[in-house]
Protein backbone atom coordinates (compact mmCIF):
# COMPACT_ATOMS: atom_id res chain seq x y z
CA UNK A 1 0.00 0.00 0.00
CA UNK A 2 1.74 3.38 -0.90
CA UNK A 3 2.84 5.32 1.94
CA UNK A 4 1.32 8.62 0.27
CA UNK A 5 -2.24 9.33 -0.63
CA UNK A 6 -2.34 9.80 -4.78
CA UNK A 7 -4.45 11.76 -6.16
CA UNK A 8 -6.28 9.22 -7.90
CA UNK A 9 -6.68 7.15 -4.87
CA UNK A 10 -8.39 10.39 -3.59
CA UNK A 11 -10.87 10.69 -5.99
CA UNK A 12 -11.70 7.30 -5.34
CA UNK A 13 -12.37 8.13 -2.10
CA UNK A 14 -14.37 10.73 -2.57
CA UNK A 15 -16.79 8.85 -5.19
CA UNK A 16 -17.85 6.34 -2.45
CA UNK A 17 -21.45 6.48 -1.30
CA UNK A 18 -21.75 6.50 2.42
CA UNK A 19 -21.97 2.96 3.61
CA UNK A 20 -21.27 3.18 6.86
CA UNK A 21 -22.15 4.90 10.35
CA UNK A 22 -23.78 5.03 13.72
CA UNK A 23 -27.58 4.77 14.64
CA UNK A 24 -28.72 7.93 16.79
CA UNK A 25 -31.00 8.16 19.19
CA UNK A 26 -34.63 9.15 19.08
CA UNK A 27 -34.73 12.65 18.19
CA UNK A 28 -31.06 13.58 17.33
CA UNK A 29 -29.79 14.06 13.94
CA UNK A 30 -27.68 10.84 12.56
CA UNK A 31 -23.72 11.28 13.26
CA UNK A 32 -22.00 11.75 9.15
CA UNK A 33 -21.65 8.40 7.70
CA UNK A 34 -18.46 6.92 6.86
CA UNK A 35 -16.96 6.71 3.36
CA UNK A 36 -13.73 5.03 4.28
CA UNK A 37 -11.10 4.98 7.18
CA UNK A 38 -7.40 7.18 7.02
CA UNK A 39 -4.68 5.75 9.34
CA UNK A 40 -2.12 8.83 9.81
CA UNK A 41 0.86 8.37 11.13
CA UNK A 42 3.57 10.82 12.14
CA UNK A 43 6.54 8.99 11.06
CA UNK A 44 8.34 8.18 7.25
CA UNK A 45 7.22 4.92 6.00
CA UNK A 46 8.88 1.67 7.73
CA UNK A 47 9.09 3.17 11.31
CA UNK A 48 7.55 1.24 13.83
CA UNK A 49 4.37 2.84 14.01
CA UNK A 50 3.84 2.75 10.13
CA UNK A 51 4.36 -0.81 10.16
CA UNK A 52 1.71 -1.07 12.98
CA UNK A 53 -0.85 0.94 10.85
CA UNK A 54 -0.17 -1.28 7.76
CA UNK A 55 -0.53 -4.49 9.80
CA UNK A 56 -4.17 -2.54 10.84
CA UNK A 57 -5.49 -1.10 8.27
CA UNK A 58 -6.65 -4.22 6.21
CA UNK A 59 -8.37 -5.96 8.92
CA UNK A 60 -9.54 -2.82 10.26
CA UNK A 61 -11.54 -1.65 7.24
CA UNK A 62 -12.58 -5.39 6.35
CA UNK A 63 -14.64 -4.93 9.76
CA UNK A 64 -15.78 -2.03 9.06
CA UNK A 65 -16.75 -2.78 5.62
CA UNK A 66 -14.75 0.17 4.00
CA UNK A 67 -11.72 1.40 1.71
CA UNK A 68 -8.73 1.80 4.29
CA UNK A 69 -5.39 3.74 3.81
CA UNK A 70 -2.67 4.99 5.89
CA UNK A 71 -1.17 8.14 5.28
CA UNK A 72 2.09 9.25 5.92
CA UNK A 73 3.15 12.80 7.94
CA UNK A 74 6.15 12.80 9.75
CA UNK A 75 7.32 16.34 10.72
CA UNK A 76 7.36 18.85 13.46
CA UNK A 77 7.14 16.17 16.52
CA UNK A 78 4.18 14.75 15.50
CA UNK A 79 1.90 18.03 14.94
CA UNK A 80 1.90 17.87 11.21
CA UNK A 81 -0.21 14.36 11.64
CA UNK A 82 -2.57 15.68 14.24
CA UNK A 83 -3.01 18.87 12.11
CA UNK A 84 -4.24 16.77 9.74
CA UNK A 85 -6.78 14.63 11.59
CA UNK A 86 -8.31 17.43 12.72
CA UNK A 87 -8.81 19.75 9.81
CA UNK A 88 -9.74 16.05 7.74
CA UNK A 89 -13.33 16.55 6.87
CA UNK A 90 -15.38 14.04 9.34
CA UNK A 91 -16.97 11.64 6.75
CA UNK A 92 -13.61 11.20 5.42
CA UNK A 93 -12.73 8.41 8.60
CA UNK A 94 -9.49 10.19 9.71
CA UNK A 95 -7.43 9.22 12.71
CA UNK A 96 -4.38 9.46 14.08
CA UNK A 97 -2.40 6.55 14.97
CA UNK A 98 0.37 8.12 17.38
CA UNK A 99 1.46 8.56 21.07
CA UNK A 100 1.23 10.87 22.80
CA UNK A 101 3.77 13.01 22.33
CA UNK A 102 2.13 13.48 18.89
CA UNK A 103 -1.23 14.73 20.35
CA UNK A 104 -0.43 16.31 23.64
CA UNK A 105 2.72 17.96 23.15
CA UNK A 106 3.74 18.42 19.94
CA UNK A 107 2.32 22.06 19.76
CA UNK A 108 4.75 23.31 22.94
CA UNK A 109 8.00 23.83 20.34
CA UNK A 110 6.08 26.63 17.97
CA UNK A 111 3.90 28.74 20.65
CA UNK A 112 0.70 27.28 19.92
CA UNK A 113 -1.84 26.16 22.14
CA UNK A 114 -0.84 22.54 23.61
CA UNK A 115 -3.50 20.14 22.13
CA UNK A 116 -5.72 18.31 24.41
CA UNK A 117 -6.09 14.31 23.55
CA UNK A 118 -9.57 14.03 25.61
CA UNK A 119 -10.80 17.41 24.57
CA UNK A 120 -9.81 18.24 20.90
CA UNK A 121 -9.34 14.16 20.43
CA UNK A 122 -11.21 10.91 21.03
CA UNK A 123 -9.12 8.19 22.14
CA UNK A 124 -11.14 5.61 20.25
CA UNK A 125 -8.33 2.72 21.38
CA UNK A 126 -5.12 1.47 22.64
CA UNK A 127 -3.19 0.18 19.96
CA UNK A 128 -0.27 -1.57 21.92
CA UNK A 129 1.96 -1.74 25.26
CA UNK A 130 5.64 -1.84 24.60
CA UNK A 131 9.33 -1.13 26.82
CA UNK A 132 11.92 0.96 26.36
CA UNK A 133 15.52 -0.24 26.24
CA UNK A 134 18.74 1.56 26.71
CA UNK A 135 20.98 0.32 23.69
CA UNK A 136 24.64 1.35 22.06
CA UNK A 137 26.43 0.08 19.46
CA UNK A 138 27.58 -2.92 19.74
CA UNK A 139 31.20 -2.48 18.97
CA UNK A 140 31.81 0.49 20.82
CA UNK A 141 33.69 0.38 23.72
CA UNK A 142 30.74 0.86 26.00
CA UNK A 143 29.67 -2.79 28.13
CA UNK A 144 27.96 -1.74 30.58
CA UNK A 145 25.76 1.31 31.32
CA UNK A 146 28.75 2.39 33.96
CA UNK A 147 30.95 2.22 31.85
CA UNK A 148 29.01 5.05 29.46
CA UNK A 149 28.42 7.31 32.46
CA UNK A 150 32.92 7.16 32.76
CA UNK A 151 33.14 7.52 29.23
CA UNK A 152 30.95 10.86 29.65
CA UNK A 153 33.27 11.69 32.30
CA UNK A 154 36.66 11.87 29.41
CA UNK A 155 34.93 12.63 26.13
CA UNK A 156 31.49 14.21 24.90
CA UNK A 157 28.50 11.91 23.92
CA UNK A 158 25.71 12.42 22.22
CA UNK A 159 21.82 10.69 22.69
CA UNK A 160 19.69 10.80 19.61
CA UNK A 161 15.85 11.22 19.69
CA UNK A 162 13.13 12.11 17.58
CA UNK A 163 12.34 15.23 18.87
CA UNK A 164 12.71 17.71 21.32
CA UNK A 165 10.53 17.05 24.36
CA UNK A 166 9.43 13.72 23.16
CA UNK A 167 8.72 10.78 25.18
CA UNK A 168 12.33 9.19 24.34
CA UNK A 169 13.71 12.59 25.33
CA UNK A 170 12.73 12.94 28.73
CA UNK A 171 13.36 9.47 29.32
CA UNK A 172 17.16 9.91 28.27
CA UNK A 173 17.47 12.91 29.91
CA UNK A 174 15.79 11.42 33.43
CA UNK A 175 18.50 8.43 33.40
CA UNK A 176 21.30 10.39 32.34
CA UNK A 177 20.75 12.13 35.55
CA UNK A 178 20.22 9.45 37.33
CA UNK A 179 23.18 7.46 36.17
CA UNK A 180 25.86 10.65 35.96
CA UNK A 181 25.73 10.10 32.27
CA UNK A 182 26.98 13.55 30.79
CA UNK A 183 25.46 14.10 27.13
CA UNK A 184 24.13 16.29 24.59
CA UNK A 185 20.56 15.75 23.13
CA UNK A 186 20.41 15.71 19.51
CA UNK A 187 16.57 15.61 18.19
CA UNK A 188 16.58 14.21 14.91
CA UNK A 189 13.89 14.76 12.17
CA UNK A 190 14.80 11.46 10.21
CA UNK A 191 15.72 7.97 11.29
CA UNK A 192 19.06 7.96 13.99
CA UNK A 193 19.88 4.23 14.17
CA UNK A 194 22.45 4.76 11.07
CA UNK A 195 24.35 7.32 13.01
CA UNK A 196 23.72 4.96 16.14
CA UNK A 197 25.37 2.02 14.72
CA UNK A 198 28.13 4.32 12.96
CA UNK A 199 29.26 5.48 16.41
CA UNK A 200 28.55 9.03 15.81
CA UNK A 201 25.16 8.67 18.34
CA UNK A 202 26.44 6.96 21.54
CA UNK A 203 23.57 5.72 23.04
CA UNK A 204 19.56 5.77 22.32
CA UNK A 205 16.64 5.43 24.57
CA UNK A 206 13.92 3.91 22.47
CA UNK A 207 11.04 1.23 22.24
CA UNK A 208 12.45 -2.12 22.34
CA UNK A 209 10.20 -3.16 18.66
CA UNK A 210 12.54 -0.40 17.19
CA UNK A 211 15.68 -1.67 18.01
CA UNK A 212 14.64 -5.54 18.16
CA UNK A 213 16.15 -6.38 15.04
CA UNK A 214 19.32 -4.91 15.64
CA UNK A 215 19.55 -6.59 19.12
CA UNK A 216 19.44 -9.67 17.12
CA UNK A 217 21.33 -9.02 14.67
CA UNK A 218 24.09 -8.02 17.15
CA UNK A 219 24.52 -5.10 16.11
CA UNK A 220 23.32 -3.12 18.97
CA UNK A 221 24.04 -3.77 22.62
CA UNK A 222 20.81 -3.80 25.40
CA UNK A 223 22.31 -1.88 28.27
CA UNK A 224 19.83 -1.94 30.59
CA UNK A 225 15.79 -2.06 30.63
CA UNK A 226 13.12 0.47 31.99
CA UNK A 227 11.17 -2.30 32.87
CA UNK A 228 10.19 -4.06 36.19
CA UNK A 229 11.44 -7.62 35.18
CA UNK A 230 14.39 -8.57 32.50
CA UNK A 231 13.23 -8.68 29.09
CA UNK A 232 14.40 -11.58 26.82
CA UNK A 233 17.00 -9.95 24.80
CA UNK A 234 20.20 -10.89 23.51
CA UNK A 235 22.49 -10.18 26.46
CA UNK A 236 19.60 -10.40 29.30
CA UNK A 237 20.28 -6.71 29.89
CA UNK A 238 19.89 -6.43 33.55
CA UNK A 239 16.70 -3.61 34.93
CA UNK A 240 17.59 0.00 35.56
CA UNK A 241 16.32 -0.85 39.11
CA UNK A 242 19.15 -3.91 39.46
CA UNK A 243 21.63 -1.05 38.59
CA UNK A 244 20.61 0.99 41.80
CA UNK A 245 18.46 3.56 39.39
CA UNK A 246 14.72 3.28 40.96
CA UNK A 247 12.02 5.11 39.50
CA UNK A 248 13.19 4.72 35.62
CA UNK A 249 10.03 1.93 34.66
CA UNK A 250 8.25 3.19 31.61
CA UNK A 251 5.81 1.19 29.15
CA UNK A 252 4.82 3.42 26.36
CA UNK A 253 2.38 2.69 23.56
CA UNK A 254 0.26 4.19 20.83
CA UNK A 255 -3.11 4.69 20.47
CA UNK A 256 -5.75 5.39 18.00
CA UNK A 257 -7.71 9.27 18.06
CA UNK A 258 -10.64 10.64 16.29
CA UNK A 259 -10.67 14.23 15.66
CA UNK A 260 -13.54 15.43 18.57
CA UNK A 261 -16.20 15.41 15.11
CA UNK A 262 -15.74 12.05 15.29
CA UNK A 263 -16.93 11.26 18.96
CA UNK A 264 -20.65 9.71 17.93
CA UNK A 265 -18.51 7.06 15.76
CA UNK A 266 -15.81 6.04 18.96
CA UNK A 267 -17.94 2.96 20.08
CA UNK A 268 -18.10 1.41 16.73
CA UNK A 269 -14.09 2.50 15.92
CA UNK A 270 -13.46 0.55 19.53
CA UNK A 271 -14.89 -2.33 18.72
CA UNK A 272 -13.38 -2.66 15.74
CA UNK A 273 -10.17 -1.91 16.88
CA UNK A 274 -10.74 -4.05 19.80
CA UNK A 275 -12.03 -7.27 17.11
CA UNK A 276 -9.01 -6.78 15.01
CA UNK A 277 -6.60 -6.99 17.94
CA UNK A 278 -7.79 -10.21 18.23
CA UNK A 279 -7.03 -11.97 14.65
CA UNK A 280 -4.46 -14.30 15.65
CA UNK A 281 -2.69 -13.28 12.79
CA UNK A 282 -2.03 -9.88 14.05
CA UNK A 283 -1.13 -11.40 17.66
CA UNK A 284 1.65 -13.55 16.13
CA UNK A 285 3.19 -9.85 14.22
CA UNK A 286 2.40 -8.67 17.79
CA UNK A 287 4.61 -10.66 19.29
CA UNK A 288 7.41 -11.64 16.74
CA UNK A 289 7.83 -7.93 17.12
CA UNK A 290 7.64 -7.63 21.08
CA UNK A 291 4.69 -5.49 21.32
CA UNK A 292 1.66 -6.48 23.48
CA UNK A 293 -1.81 -5.65 22.16
CA UNK A 294 -4.04 -3.93 23.70
CA UNK A 295 -7.78 -4.66 23.07
CA UNK A 296 -9.52 -2.56 25.85
CA UNK A 297 -12.78 -0.47 26.01
CA UNK A 298 -13.30 3.15 25.65
CA UNK A 299 -13.48 3.80 29.25
CA UNK A 300 -10.23 2.53 29.62
CA UNK A 301 -8.52 3.90 26.66
CA UNK A 302 -9.40 7.28 28.45
CA UNK A 303 -8.25 6.12 31.88
CA UNK A 304 -5.22 4.76 30.43
CA UNK A 305 -4.25 8.20 28.21
CA UNK A 306 -4.79 10.13 31.45
CA UNK A 307 -2.29 7.69 33.55
CA UNK A 308 0.17 7.93 30.72
CA UNK A 309 -0.30 11.89 30.76
CA UNK A 310 0.09 12.52 34.65
CA UNK A 311 3.34 10.41 34.11
CA UNK A 312 4.73 12.04 30.74
CA UNK A 313 3.95 15.91 32.61
CA UNK A 314 5.76 14.41 36.01
CA UNK A 315 8.85 13.63 33.87
CA UNK A 316 8.66 17.22 31.46
CA UNK A 317 8.20 18.81 35.20
CA UNK A 318 11.52 16.99 36.63
CA UNK A 319 13.28 17.58 33.25
CA UNK A 320 12.40 21.48 31.94
CA UNK A 321 10.79 22.34 35.15
CA UNK A 322 7.15 22.94 33.37
CA UNK A 323 4.58 20.45 32.38
CA UNK A 324 2.62 22.05 29.20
Amino acid sequence: MSPTLSRRRLLQLAALAPVAGLASGAGASAPVALRGLQLVVPVPPGAQPDLIARWLIEPLARRAGLPGIVVNRPGAAGALAADAVLAAVPDSGTLLLGGLDHVAYSHLNSNRRALDPLVDFVPVGAVNRDTWVVVTASDGPSRTLAALAERSRREPLNYATLGEGSTAHLLSARLARAAGIEAQHVPYRDPWMPDLLAGRIQFAVAPTPAVLAQLKGGRLRALATLTDARLPLPGEPPTARELGLAGQEFYGGLFLFAAAALAAHAPRLNGWLVETLGEPELVQRYRDAAIEPTPIGLDATATLVRQRLQQVDAMRLAVFGRTR
